[in-house]
């Protein structure tokens, strides 16, 4: 049986549904049908339950999901393992997009100072829970991601850094003084913000909810990826954005752009660095120590 059915197997039962294992796999509805299909008949077995809303593993599923599991993690360490006799230097390394913006290059920088042999060094911007999903399925090898603090990290192995702080920040010319600030000033213009499903935005949202706020009555809400198309038109005084501090860090310094804050938010976001629980590699670990040590000075 091909990895690539287990996998699928694996991915239909997390997200409880063929369409969104087809989102995260990037392949159709109907191929990921497909392949359950195949591996049900395979098995001679009913794997998953499709009589409710949501996918459930039946009892044979169960057990064919846990052994999936190992079967997937064996192929990854055997694979790790051919990468070594190889002597291949490799490393992926996933992160949210405000530490691959405020934080990655730097960081990357020191790691291929201290190990310039790596042939292969790779970062790719995902959501929190895209760089968990990419980790499990063996497409990372370490992750640094912000996150809200009921992310399920379970399977995986995670250590806690330092808290990254989010604020609202806009040009001084907008006319609001720097500091405290009522929601209702806010509310008369332009919102800036990452997607839905970043953390940033999700924290958002929740803080507005819980001072009895809405994101609606901002004067209009531009979604972007882009940090530094955001930064741009913060300073062409286009709007206010809620994001990370340490991106906009430079402009804060500098003046160009200043802090606001709102009664009742709570602007800490969690920051974790997390791999598999059986990654041992030399080289994971050696990342992960530069990552702590930079963290630790910059806290």
């Amino acid at each position: 049986m091909e990895t690539q059915y287990l996998c699928t197997l694996i991915m239909a039962a997390e997200q409880g549904s063929f369409s969104r294992a087809a989102e995260k796999l990037h392949l159709t509805q109907s191929a990921v049908s497909q392949r359950i299909k195949n591996m049900e008949a395979c098995c001679g077995v009913q794997l998953l339950d499709r009589s409710g809303p949501v996918l459930k593993p039946t009892s044979a599923g169960q057990h064919v999901l846990e052994v999936a599991r190992q079967m997937v993690e064996l192929e990854h360490t055997m694979l790790s393992g051919l990468a070594k006799l190889a002597q291949r230097q490799n490393l992926s390394v996933s992160c949210t997009m405000a530490t691959g913006v405020a934080h990655m290059p730097d960081l990357l920088e020191e790691f291929s100072r201290l190990h310039p042999d790596v042939e292969d060094l790779r970062f790719l911007f995902n959501t929190p829970q895209e760089a968990l999903d990419g980790l499990r399925a063996g497409e990372f090898d370490v992750a640094i991601v912000e996150h809200l603090c009921d992310q399920d990290f379970s399977t995986l192995r995670t250590e806690n850094l330092p808290v990254d702080r989010m604020v609202f920040v806009g040009s001084p010319q907008l006319g609001i003084p720097a500091g405290a600030v009522a929601l209702e000033q806010l509310y008369t213009f332009k919102l800036f913000t990452r997607r839905d499903g970043c953390s940033c935005y999700d924290l958002l949202c929740r803080n507005l909810l819980s001072v009895g706020g809405n994101i609606g009555k901002f004067k209009r809400v531009m979604m972007s990826d882009d940090y530094g198309l955001m930064c741009s038109d913060l300073l062409a005084v286009k709007g206010v954005a809620y994001v990370s501090e340490a991106v906009m860090a430079k402009h804060l310094r500098s003046g160009e752009l200043v802090e606001y804050h709102v009664d009742g938010f709570n602007n800490v976001r969690q920051r974790s660095m997390v791999t598999r629980m059986s990654d041992a590699a030399p080289l994971v670990q050696e990342f992960m120590n530069v990552a702590r040590k930079f963290y630790a000075q910059h806290a």
